[in-house]
């Protein structure tokens, strides 16, 4: 009866081991109550570094995402082509490539921000009447007193989640700098942008040539060609004056999802298979995790069949 009940837990491991996992944001575990997607939201941004204030910094506020009560991420109408999927998140560089890849998406579909304001003489800025959600905000390179920063942009979940697992509705956060070098009018840095192609193998819907955008200070700069004669690679060479740079894919195959990841001074773009019915590319792909949902059914099924037997044998061995 030992070995059969051991059988048994080994099964049962097996089958909840199998089943699906949905990673959400970081200390979600630790909330203690729904959000309430009804509630208006305020937030304040901090640009700061060191001892220096920024004032005067134009900021622009994009809501990305609508959030449910149970924290499932919707993507707005704006990015609803970039195919991105918020829920699954989990490390900070994942972030990062989401946060790189919506900023090529701003730029290549030209939207608008939801709102704009300037920090002031704190360098804060506030935004009052938010819905919930989730916002990306974005400045362009700050200047005070002689030094240079350059801001990263800031994912901005609302709301935020309190150290007693409550949600907070008034947030406020201090955004990321790194201080610029001064500018020497004879350097120069060299650039370049990189495309790679995944779940692809096998079939024949990659296309010859992609088509690559290059922006400088949200400014198209460039116009290049990538294929594989060329390795889906290309570089350039520009002033090493701390201008923003970003990369954007046009016309990105049917099928296929694009994400943006820079690397130093390269850029990686990842053009994704992604059709759920290799018959149908036209197909959407599901966003919703329903993968070997039968499997994990029938694995219950013949656990529970397997109880109901080791309980009647144990009976009567009992008998």
């Amino acid at each position: 009866m030992d070995k059969k009940i051991g059988i048994l837990v080994i099964l049962l491991c097996f089958c909840f081991h199998l089943m699906p996992y949905h990673a959400l944001a970081v200390s979600t575990s630790d909330a203690v109550e729904p959000i309430i997607t009804e509630n208006e939201c305020s937030l304040t941004v901090s640009y700061r570094h060191g001892g220096t204030v920024f004032s005067g910094v134009q900021v622009k506020l994009y809501r990305i995402a609508e959030v449910s009560a149970d924290l499932r991420y919707t993507l707005t109408q704006p990015f609803e082509t970039s195919g991105l999927i918020l829920d699954e998140i989990k490390t900070s560089g994942e972030w990062d490539v989401i946060r790189s890849t919506l900023e090529a998406h701003i730029l290549a579909y030209d939207i608008d921000p939801e709102h704009t304001s300037v920090t002031n003489e704190d360098g804060q800025v506030f935004f009052e009447a938010l819905s919930t959600g989730m916002y990306l905000a974005i400045v362009s390179q700050a200047a005070q007193d002689g030094l240079r920063c350059r801001f990263d942009s800031a994912l901005i979940p609302l709301p935020g989640l309190g150290q007693d697992g409550r949600w907070q509705y008034q947030v406020s956060v201090n955004a990321k700098g790194e201080v610029l070098p001064p500018v020497d009018p004879d350097e120069e840095a060299k650039f370049k942008v990189l495309k790679l192609w995944r779940g692809d193998e096998g079939r024949d819907h990659r296309p010859k040539s992609i088509e690559v955008e290059i922006f400088c200070d949200g400014i198209s700069y460039q116009t290049v060609t990538l294929s594989e004669e060329d390795h889906w690679a290309y570089s350039w060479t520009a002033k090493d004056d701390g201008s923003s740079w970003t990369v954007v894919e046009r016309n990105v195959p049917q099928g296929y999802t694009v994400t943006v990841e820079e690397r130093e001074s390269t850029f990686v773009l990842t053009n994704t298979w992604t059709p759920t019915d290799p018959e149908d590319p036209d197909k959407p792909p599901k966003t919703g995790d329903t993968s070997n949902i039968m499997l994990y059914i029938w694995v219950m099924i013949v656990s529970g069949c397997l109880l109901i037997v080791l309980g009647v044998t144990g009976k009567r061995s009992r008998q």
